[in-house]
């Protein structure tokens, strides 16, 4: 099985930047061939694994999973199973001992080799081997925003959690830059005991660059250079530690628990001024670096995850995402999977594919997976035209514009020689005429190529004032430009500029500075932000939450290009991205508040006061969104989910359950879970996926009447009445019994049945339908979003 993982940053589009180097310097004809060379490179990425399935010969990297340790007491002898097991089947003990890759053995129990696929067969028949599957190559998917949360630094909310003092929050993602001044642990008490973690020294990553507040650092390459080589430690662009070279993982780890650092602004510009800071700024804070030039390797991934496990975190962010694959073949739902039965929630990248539904990614149960949306504050620039027309669009410009009006041009009507009208309005590399570029302002419409070339360096090159980009697909939110730029989020508006042009003698226009706008409507659902339903498991609704993902500001790489534009080379202390990946820490930074505030509470705990909390988002605002397949439960609200008052507390049983109904065998149950056969009693009677104990009620499917039954435990006063209030999805009727919950200090927990019965109109039969059940105790107000839709082989799912 073979699937391609994305750092959740930016739309899909916005890859790695070794491809888009490659992709610019093959630039020797028209953006078509250009184009096609970037796609060869992505699918040459894409495609690894099953290149090298095509000889049972040829040698990959593939993991060799053996379920839970069992014995994580003799870590020696487990490493040691692992160097036999490969030794038996490769015929020496030093062939072995040079194949092995990586040896899991703290969460979990198994390793990784450079194996054929005949010896990864024969692997996967040995005593204790679970499965056997190929390691697959991924590549990578503030101020104001917790204000906007209601995690204020004198709100009262907040003492108690002393914003996740001592909690352990940790990254898996490019590692981390530990001289930023997010990481000042000024005041911070030594470091919890518990932490068995190490600071992983490396090029350019001395020891003593953690301290009380980066407590930890660690680096995983074994992976990467087992399919790519050797890394090149003379690239300056590279760092074989845990620094991180690529901005993304120092922004979503300062975003998670960044200490507080005053009087920030977006590189000098007046722009987002303010206090930037983590959720949980007290928190302690630990870097797993996994991601290198144009890949993530799942071996590492899964190795990371181990470490984590044996290191002591409370709470893993993980950034980056994978197409939807059953979960035993899941590196990241393994991973978590083995980290929530140790009591560690694992927040998860719901992936950058949307507006199309069913393309979230990291939708097992047992992850809460993140989905983005926009906060009260944006970033634009106004395009005056010389017919009195003024438009704005989104835009981060750092350098300023002079206020003259300057001549407009189509990039269509200016290309360069042997360079179609077609091809030049894309605006590519050598693609423009800079005698008609020069002194103007250009509009161009990248489509596919934006994120791939650079419209406004080719403009800026060439001599030319400011770029206007027109782009409808996914840029509804400011980017960082290298030189002025603003980009059209509208097919509609760019029609009557280009009208403009094309209609008039002497077009001209005058682009401002980019200026900032709050009381924005919010919170809106993100374009890219990916959509429901579940793929793998459509009876569980996801994604779970929506949080902050649009312009977010935080700490940054200053080896890395603000604008991920190779050719970028300006430091920035702070940079602004967009994407699922700036969500999920910003939900990790809420989930380690309630950590410190009910260090008790369980993973799914945690999870649950989170999703009944929420709020949905206002349809209003949200026309055309896929309602709860977009949002989840809703936005989260961190101030109530420190009281939720219930709790759906599901456990590692009810997840194995659930995986038998999905028809899974027991082989592939143990993959998942890493127990033994005889520890999963499948009913021989299949249930429903939506028996699951979930905070959220879904059926896809949805012909006949069910019920399900869910548990929750009462974490509220001792004694308490919870009555129940139904909002029927449309031509649904939803019944609750009992509908009165009395809990007594020696009734902590009670169950109850929901029944969904079909009406005579049946509007699901076309599209997903949603309701609620809330449970009312005159002080809090549990919410239990339920989805209804189609069936999976349905035009509609």
């Amino acid at each position: 099985m073979i699937h391609l993982c994305t750092r959740d940053s930016r739309p899909l589009e916005h890859v790695n930047t070794q491809y888009r180097k490659t992709a610019m310097a093959a630039h020797n004809g028209s953006q078509l061939k250009r184009l096609i060379l970037w796609t060869l490179g992505l699918l040459a990425l894409k495609n690894m694994s099953a290149v090298h399935s095509i000889s049972t010969s040829e040698k990959q990297l593939y993991i060799v999973y053996m379920g839970s340790n069992k014995i994580p007491h003799a870590l020696g002898i487990t490493a040691e199973t692992h160097s036999d097991l490969l030794s038996s089947v490769l015929g020496s003990a030093a062939t072995g001992k040079t194949a092995l890759v990586h040896s899991y053995i703290h969460g979990l129990n198994g390793f990784s080799a450079m194996l054929s696929a005949s010896e990864a067969a024969q692997l996967s028949e040995m005593p204790g081997v679970v499965s056997t599957f190929p390691s697959v190559s991924c590549s990578l998917q503030t101020t104001r925003t917790w204000d906007y949360m209601g995690v204020n630094l004198d709100g009262e909310s907040w003492t108690s959690t002393n914003f996740g003092k001592d909690v352990i929050v940790a990254t898996i993602d490019t590692g981390v830059w530990p001289e930023h001044e997010s990481f000042d642990d000024e005041g911070m008490d030594p470091i919890p005991e518990k932490w068995k973690g190490e600071c992983e020294t490396g090029q350019s990553f001395p020891e003593f660059y953690c301290n009380r507040k980066l407590i930890g650092a660690r680096y995983f390459s074994e992976g990467y250079e087992a399919i790519w080589g050797q890394i090149n430690t003379s690239d300056p662009t590279v760092s074989l530690s845990p620094r991180d070279t690529e901005g993304h993982g120092t922004h979503t780890i300062t975003t998670l628990g960044g200490s507080r650092t005053t009087n920030v602004s977006f590189q000098g510009t007046g722009l987002a001024v303010g206090t930037a800071r983590g959720g949980a700024s007290n928190a302690r804070v630990a870097a797993y670096k996994v991601c290198w030039p144009g890949s993530c390797q799942t071996a590492d991934i899964l190795a990371a995850f181990d470490m984590a496990i044996h290191d002591g975190v409370d709470v893993i962010s993980i950034s980056l995402g994978a197409s939807a694959i059953d979960y035993f073949y899941d590196s990241i739902a393994i991973g978590a999977f083995h980290a929530t039965d140790k009591g560690i929630l694992v927040v998860a990248a719901g992936g950058n594919s949307g507006p199309s539904k069913a393309t979230v990614s990291n939708g097992a149960p047992w992850i809460l997976t993140a989905a983005a949306s926009s906060i009260d504050r944006e970033f634009l620039s106004d395009i005056h035209l010389g017919n009195n027309v003024t438009y704005s669009g989104p835009s981060l410009n750092t350098e300023k514009i002079d206020p003259n009006v300057y001549p407009l041009v189509d990039a269509g009507n200016i290309p360069a020689q042997n360079i179609t009208s077609t091809d030049a309005r894309m605006c590519g590399p050598d693609s423009l005429d800079a005698k008609k570029v020069k002194g103007n302002i250009v509009v161009c419409v990248p489509g596919d190529m934006l994120g791939i070339n650079y419209p406004e360096v080719e403009v800026y090159d060439k001599g030319g004032v400011a770029t206007i980009m027109v782009d409808d697909e996914l840029k509804s939110y400011a980017q960082v430009f290298r030189h002025p730029a603003v980009t059209v989020v509208s097919q509609g508006v760019g029609s009557h500029i280009l009208s403009y042009i094309n209609s008039t003698r002497s077009p001209v226009a005058t682009m401002t500075l980019s200026l900032q706008y709050l009381g924005i409507p919010a919170p809106i659902a993100a374009k890219f932000s990916s959509r429901g339903p579940n793929v793998i498991s459509p009876d569980v609704l996801k994604p779970d939450l929506i949080a902050p993902g649009v312009s977010i500001l935080a700490g940054w790489s200053p080896a890395a290009s603000p604008s991920e534009d190779p050719s970028d080379i300006r430091t920035f202390q702070y940079n602004f991205l967009s994407g699922t990946s700036m969500s999920t820490p910003h939900i990790a930074g809420v989930a380690a508040l309630l950590k410190a505030e009910h260090p008790d509470w369980s993973p799914a705990a945690i999870k649950s006061a989170l999703m009944t909390t929420a709020t949905p988002l206002d349809s209003k605002h949200n026309q055309n969104s896929h309602g709860d397949l977009t949002w989840g439960s809703g936005h989260i609200d961190p101030k109530g989910a420190i009281d939720p008052g219930l709790v759906y507390n599901t456990t590692s049983g009810d997840y194995k359950l659930f995986l038998c109904s999905m028809n899974y065998t027991d082989s592939q149950i143990r993959v998942v879970t890493g127990t033994d056969t005889a520890h999963v009693t499948c009913p021989k009677a299949r249930v429903s996926a939506s028996s699951l104990n979930y905070p959220t009620i879904a059926a896809s499917n949805f012909t006949n009447t069910i019920t399900v039954v869910r548990t929750v435990t009462n974490v509220g006063a001792p004694t308490a009445t919870y009555r129940a209030e139904i909002d029927n999805p449309a031509g649904v009727r939803v019944r609750v019994s009992p509908d009165v919950l009395n809990f007594t200090p020696d009734t902590e927990v009670l169950s109850y049945t929901a029944t969904l019965e079909p009406m005579d109109t049946q509007p699901w039969l076309k599209n997903w339908v949603f309701g609620a059940l809330i449970w009312d105790d005159g002080r809090h107000r549990v919410r239990t979003a339920i989805a209804v839709g189609p069936t999976v082989d349905s035009p509609f799912f």
